[in-house]
Order: C-alpha cells, then structure tokens, then sequence
C-alpha cells in the first residue's frame, strides 16, 4: 500500500469521522456503537470509492481490483480514524 496514498485517504475522510461521532453525540447523548459509526460511514462511503454498482464487475478486471483496494484502503483509514476518536472522546467521559 502507498503510504502517500493512505495518508491523503486519513486526511480525506477524517473531517467526516469527525462529523459523524458530534452529530451522533449531540441528536444521542453518547458515542456511536461500532456498528452504528460503520452504517453512518457507509452512507458517505460511495462519495471516496464510487457507486456500490461498480465493485460489482467482473472479479480480476483491472477496474475492480483498483476499486477494492481504494475500498480496502478507505475502510482502513476509516478504522483508524474512529479509534482515535472513540479514545479522544473516552477522556471527556
């Protein structure tokens, strides 16, 4: 994985991470479970890897293959993001 690539995905999303745990936390009271953060996050997915249709093309076309590893490096960025926000926020609890 490009390291350049990766970073500038984390620099990307991190402003949406960042917007999805104060809008749950100010409609909810409390932090997004995990499975509530990746259904949110899923919503915006399609904006940074493409329509869900097209990760449905023919597995081993070059097109699919880039598009699941934008994917994969998207939901990585992603998982990192939100752990750093679940410990940033765990401090003011």
């Amino acid at each position: 994985m490009d390291c350049v690539d990766f970073e500038g995905i984390k620099r990307d999303v991190s402003h949406k991470v960042v917007d999805i745990f104060e809008s749950f936390e100010e409609h909810n009271n409390r932090l997004p479970t995990m499975e509530e953060f990746r259904l949110l996050f899923n919503n915006e997915a399609e904006q940074y890897i493409g329509p869900n249709e097209m990760l449905k093309m023919k597995p081993g076309s070059v097109l699919h293959d880039k598009l699941q590893e934008r994917e994969q490096k998207l939901w990585r960025a992603v998982n990192e993001l939100e752990a750093e926000q679940r410990f940033l926020r765990s401090e003011t609890y």
